[in-house]
């Protein structure tokens, strides 16, 4: 059962307090993965993820709104953020708490007035400008990649860390490093400026994903106390 909330503004003023204290972000796509995708969530819960999205670009519909329903339950019973890729009207549906839409997806407005201005929304961006533009149309959150060269998805080449420093100097909400980020390279991603992380294939697509999970979360836990 959904927690009822009283008032939007106080409910979107919770959720993007949580949200800017999120450090690992984990993303989750059933063609990746080794196992069926519930398992996975429960593993990266259990690993300490403080976000999850679910995202899944050849599903159809009504398999995704199952999907999400579940992921709901779950991700509500361990007070873990959950996102939905892509899928307004799903992410709805489900009372997700927010949506992360790319480039090429649907308009930033149209995306606000779907799932409503009591929940988080996160827009993919490669360039400045695009983060910019984001930032003006109300984004909470941005994407920030892809930092390294990946194979998850068929995006022009890395933009780098240079960028990833450009949006640190001049971006207020927060942001989040994405692309091929491993255990081996986070701590480029910290050194730079960044502090959240998505990760999908490093942790989702690993054999001991409680653990791996665990080791992102321990390496970002010490260069917050190596900042202090």
């Amino acid at each position: 059962m959904v927690e009822p909330t009283v008032d939007g503004k106080d409910n979107k003023t919770r959720l993007f307090t949580k949200f800017s204290g999120v450090r690992l972000y984990v993303i989750i796509s059933s063609n990746l993965a080794k196992k069926p995708v519930l398992e996975i969530l429960e593993d990266v819960i259990q690993g300490g993820a403080d976000a999850v999205q679910l995202r899944e670009k050849t599903m159809s519909d009504s398999e995704f709104l199952i999907l999400a329903r579940e992921f709901k339950k779950v991700t509500h019973r361990s007070k873990t953020i959950f996102i939905v890729n892509d899928r307004a009207e799903i992410a709805k549906k489900v009372d997700a708490d927010g949506l992360h839409i790319g480039q090429s997806d649907m308009d930033t407005h149209r995306a606000r007035k779907i799932i409503g201005s009591d929940k988080i929304l996160g827009i993919s961006t490669h360039t400045i400008v695009q983060a910019r533009k984001a930032q003006q149309e109300g984004a909470d959150y941005i994407g920030v990649g892809p930092i390294f060269s990946t194979t998850t998805k068929s995006f022009e080449p890395p933009v780098g860390l240079d960028y990833l420093k450009q949006v640190k100097r001049e971006i207020t909400i927060p942001f989040v490093a994405i692309g091929a980020i491993n255990l081996d390279n986070i701590g480029e991603i910290l050194h730079a400026g960044g502090y959240c992380v998505a990760i999908c294939s490093a942790i989702i697509c690993n054999d001991n994903i409680i653990q791996t999970t665990r080791s992102f979360k321990n390496l970002l836990a010490m260069h917050t106390q190596l900042q202090l």
